[in-house]
């Protein structure tokens, strides 16, 4: 089901790149319908047809509406260099050239609602993130990390609140995130993840 779609001008890069190269990366392959191709974010199968311009989810609710920062992401890892393979080292997005300028402001890290519903509940923050098939990681009171593709971790670390400090929570991204996408992509990855994660929760159970 769709919400706002995305510009033409991304319909018309996809269709005019070679189909070898959009399904050479991991998590793609050609539709089972024939209408494009089959892509996988976190637990969720999705079918991108660039011909009709329309994005679904197959699976598990077909019926979420997809905002357009969703399908311009889903769009630009299918059109991405292929960053692969994953490095095995964390950085975080100052980390990244340029990141220290870009990522203040209004392109902070959408994160403040995983500490408003999890900081005081870490184990339900693990619980959720098993739901979308991450896996827990030695980091702060909570880490867990996210495949929203295949070969592109994203960890989210929370510390839980106390009687002294709010809760918080970081991100962590392999280094070969930069290989994959640009500043402003990265960006949209966590905000879509983010939303992700706290789909169906109710804001601000987890701070007193």
């Amino acid at each position: 089901m769709g919400c706002a779609a995305p510009h033409p001008f991304h319909w018309d890069d996809l269709r005019n790149c070679a189909v070898d190269r959009v399904i050479a990366r991991e998590g793609v392959t050609l539709s089972k319908t024939g209408n494009g191709y089959e892509l996988t974010f976190l637990n969720a199968v999705y079918e991108i047809d660039p011909a009709a311009e329309r994005i679904n989810e197959i699976s598990p609710d077909p019926s979420r509406e997809l905002t357009e920062m969703f399908q311009i992401l889903l769009i630009q890892y299918l059109l991405a260099p292929i960053g692969s393979p994953i490095d095995g080292k964390d950085i975080s997005e100052k980390d990244c050239p340029g990141g220290v300028t870009f990522f203040q402001g209004p392109h902070a890290l959408y994160v403040r609602p995983i500490a408003k519903l999890y900081g005081r509940n870490p184990d339900a923050f693990e619980e959720r993130g098993r739901d979308l098939n991450a896996v827990p990681v030695s980091h702060g009171d909570a880490a867990m990390r996210f495949f929203p593709f295949p070969e592109i971790p994203v960890t989210y670390v929370l510390w839980a609140a106390d009687d002294e400090f709010p809760a918080s929570v970081s991100v962590l991204f392999d280094s070969s995130i930069t290989r994959w996408f640009e500043l402003d992509m990265i960006f949209s990855l966590v905000w879509v993840v983010t939303e992700r994660i706290v789909e169906g929760g109710q804001l601000g159970e987890g701070i007193a």
